[in-house]
């Protein structure tokens, strides 16, 4: 196990405990679980059984008293409406602010969990437990929580930090290489936005991770948890624009996604948001050809298969691209990149510019 520890410029601490068939977390952190009065532990209703015993393997129930809540499965469970029953159990259970919500699942889990947690009794402590690739290396840390609003993306949330952060990659044994495919594009990524020696451990453990090795994915899961964490630490809020380069492929992604309605898995919606930011980058000439192919190829290693079958209209791209949260009043917003690791705001780009990317990141 490898232990990461930064402090955020509010001076609060978060840590993040990766390896392998970990057990016995209350043991290693013994002051966060000596505080707590209740403990619940809320899972995705759509994982397999699999995954309670080896979040029980992590948290053996002990003398607190323990509950256990199962959330609708996976974006189902981002809802207004889902977050509220789930303060309304903590409540009739008598869970206080002394409490603790542990959230075991994909990303959606970790979002709905950390935004109960973010607003029952105004914040209680909770731990991310990422459970899919993506939300190891991505979702499932950086302390933003969020629920979906007619379809959008993430509209309603919160900035609220897990008081830590558990990456058991033995979580991602029994995932279908097409789910690892998925989620790899946010390693795509990360191997654009990161520094060199980032983008090259990604370049050397890609094809090994696709096919689901171990050590790849152990490796891969550590550097992408501490480079994140890393700029997390230094822009909390997203306050300075730093962490914004996180969001690279995602406003395009988020749109695909929301028109595939549940079609379109979200790592899959987000590589191809990649590629249209790729397209777009280049064609309104900040990104140099050569450039261009040697981050495209990463996105065409991952073997996405083809997006589904259904009528992907651009006026109803261009409608959700202006109603997210990151357009901050701009016909559009996108973040661009001029070189591997070098990234920009751009905003307004022409609509044809936009269609050819549309219709290119869709082929």
């Amino acid at each position: 196990m490898k232990t990461l520890t930064f402090t955020m410029k509010s001076s609060r601490a978060v840590t993040a405990a990766v390896g392998r068939n970990m057990s016995g977390i209350p043991a290693l952190f013994p002051a966060l679980f000596a505080a707590a009065d209740k403990i619940c532990l809320v899972t995705d209703g759509g994982a397999p059984k699999s995954l309670k015993a080896r979040a029980l393997a992590l948290f053996p129930p002990g003398r607190t008293g323990h509950y256990f809540y199962e959330l609708p499965p996976s974006e189902k469970a981002k809802t207004l409406e889902q977050a509220g029953k789930l303060c309304a159990f903590l409540f009739t259970k008598g869970f206080s602010r002394n409490s603790l919500l542990i959230a075991a699942g994909g990303g959606a889990a970790t979002d709905l969990t950390g935004f109960a947690a973010s607003i029952y009794m105004r914040g209680i402590r909770w731990i991310s437990v990422p459970t899919t690739f993506l939300a190891q290396i991505d979702a499932g840390l950086g302390g933003k929580t969020a629920v979906n609003l007619s379809g959008a993306k993430n509209i309603a949330g919160t900035f609220h930090q897990p008081a830590l952060v558990v990456c058991d990659t033995a979580f991602l044994d029994s995932l279908p290489h097409a789910e690892l495919r998925a989620g790899a594009g946010e390693l795509a990524k990360y191997a654009m936005i990161g520094p060199g020696r980032l983008r090259r451990t990604i370049e050397r453990d890609l094809a090994k991770t696709l096919a689901g090795d171990r050590a790849a994915l152990t490796a891969c899961v550590t550097a992408c948890a501490a480079f994140k964490l890393r700029t997390t630490a230094r822009d909390e809020r997203d306050e300075t624009g730093l962490r914004e380069a996180l969001n690279f492929g995602h406003t395009a992604g988020h749109a695909f996604e929301a028109m595939a309605a549940g079609r379109l898995a979200h790592g899959a919606a987000v590589a191809r948001g990649l590629r249209f930011a790729l397209l777009v980058s280049a064609r309104t000439g900040r990104l140099a050809a050569g450039a261009f192919d040697k981050l495209n190829a990463l996105i065409t290693a991952l073997r996405l298969p083809p997006p589904p079958a259904i009528r992907w209209n651009f006026g109803k791209f261009m409608a959700l691209v202006s109603k997210d949260k990151k357009a901050r009043g701009a016909e559009n917003r996108f973040i661009l990149i001029t070189a591997p690791g070098r990234l920009a705001a751009a905003e307004n780009i022409k609509p044809a510019v936009l269609k050819q990317a549309f219709h290119g990141a869709l082929k």
